[in-house]
């Protein structure tokens, strides 16, 4: 290990810390276009100040017509590339802070983003200021990249790899170490039924559900209209099976309904507790008004209903390399014309997704199924160059033996060729990200920062 980039890296822990909590008071949410904000103003915001940032810290930046950008050391050379994302998936309910607020607590940073993908993000940054600091000679480039709508559609990556150099080499620091050789396959099919005429039976005047496919689900509404006394004898005797807790207030002749699940990341579906699947359990035993609304309920919630492994949609399945298929209900709205669902599916390595989604539209035969967001699964042999060097300079830096993994998430390394996901997160950590008091260690980020550097200065001066 340099020691002399590493002592550089411990000088600039305190201001690390102090511009990750910067950048996380700022909602980045997708939102809608503005005017040279393609994927929303708090997302535009986000991306200025981490070039910004980069320019303080003495590194040549370029911003990419708000679609991404990036900060890079050296002039010439091979190119590594590092790619984050700035953008963060709604914050929900149930926190104990705010989730904007750069919080510290318990030797923890608290708020959205700070383990997906902020806080990984500017931890790298300052692995590479201090390499620059140490006075290290490039002979190669690094750029530090900042994706800017990685949660809901990767736009803006792709908007970036078509105009810019793509790195002969990357890593995303947006997942576990030691890193992760292979991702499963991701895929949104979102699922549609008009509402048809209206006849006898409740009516369903509001309905919605979940903040985003990739999340759980953990609240999900139905204001409901008509035979109150009814509707309540049905609802006082219903259970639901996955413990999803339910509230509700009457207001003369309708009735609101309130679910309430426990989120999770959607490629863990199996950890949370989905408030879609309880509330469409519960209209599936009424008689509704309008004949469409009724045929997808009945639909979704016979072939898609609690479950998260896909078995009455008839694609579960299972490889050894990378596990078992999983399916999260992640949204659910009605409005005046039609009612549409999302689900996420994250597939193994050796699946084929046309085949899945040929088993999808038969399973919801009724429902108009729209293939979105579909990322091909992800492998990197463990014999390969960059797995080595990664290998070795985590076992060099922490003293513990690597580890390699496979996951359901998706990250940037497939966006581009030759790449991996190498960390934050170490062996035994909570992972909180896409949930309630998302929240990262400090000195978890600093070993991160730590790891970084000595992979940099090898880069920089030995690839």
């Amino acid at each position: 290990m340099n020691k002399r980039v590493d002592d550089a890296l411990m000088s600039l822990k305190e201001e690390m810390i102090e511009a990750i909590l910067e950048l996380v008071k700022i909602p980045s949410v997708q939102g809608e276009p503005e005017k040279e904000a393609p994927f929303g103003i708090n997302v535009k915001k986000a991306l200025e100040e981490a070039l910004k940032l980069g320019e303080r810290l003495g590194f040549v930046v370029k911003n990419v017509d708000n679609y991404a950008g990036h900060v890079q050391y050296g002039n010439s050379g091979k190119l590594f590339g590092v790619l984050g994302h700035l953008d963060v998936v709604p914050e929900g309910t149930g926190w104990s802070v705010d989730p904007y607020g750069g919080v510290i607590k318990d030797g923890y940073i608290f708020g959205r983003g700070v383990v997906d993908d902020k806080g990984p993000t500017i931890a790298a940054l300052y692995a590479l200021k201090a390499v620059k600091d140490a006075g290290v000679d490039p002979k190669n480039r690094i750029r530090i990249i900042f994706g800017t709508n990685e949660e809901s559609g990767w736009g803006g990556i792709t908007y970036y790899l078509e105009r810019e150099e793509v790195p002969e080499m990357s890593v995303t620091p947006d997942a576990t170490f030691t890193l992760i050789y292979a991702e499963k396959g991701i895929v949104n099919y979102r699922f549609s039924k008009r509402t048809g005429e209206k006849k006898k039976g409740f009516e369903i005047i509001e309905l919605k559900g979940g903040e985003a496919s990739n999340m759980v689900a953990a609240d999900a509404t139905a204001v409901i209209k008509g035979d109150v006394d009814q509707l309540l004898a049905v609802l006082e005797s219903f259970v639901p099976e996955n413990k999803a807790t339910i509230r509700w207030e009457r207001n003369n002749d309708t009735l609101a309904i309130f679910v309430k699940g426990v989120s999770a990341h959607g490629s863990k579906p199996e950890m949370g507790v989905n408030a879609i699947s309880a509330l469409l359990d519960f209209l599936e035993k009424l008689e509704l008004s309008r004949a469409g609304l009724q045929e997808f309920v009945k639909t979704v919630a016979s072939k898609i209903g609690y479950e998260t492994d896909g078995t009455s949609l008839g694609i579960a399945g299972y490889d050894k390399m990378s596990g078992p298929l999983t399916v999260n209900f992640g949204t659910l709205r009605l409005n005046a014309e039609k009612v549409e669902g999302v689900i996420n599916i994250r597939y193994p390595v050796f699946f084929n997704e046309e085949r899945i989604k040929m088993q999808v539209e038969e399973a919801l035969k009724g429902l108009e199924v729209v293939r979105e967001h579909h990322h091909d699964p992800l492998y990197m042999s463990p014999d390969s160059e960059l797995v080595k060097l990664l290998v070795d300079i985590y076992e060099n830096v922490t003293g513990e033996k690597a580890q390699l993994h496979t996951i359901g998430g998706g990250t940037y390394a497939r966006a581009v060729p030759n790449a991996v996901a190498f960390g934050p997160l170490f062996p035994g950590r909570e992972e909180t990200e896409h949930q309630p008091d998302e929240r990262i260690l400090i000195d978890d980020l600093l070993m991160m920062a730590r790891i970084y550097a000595q992979l940099f200065y090898i880069i920089l001066t030995q690839w």
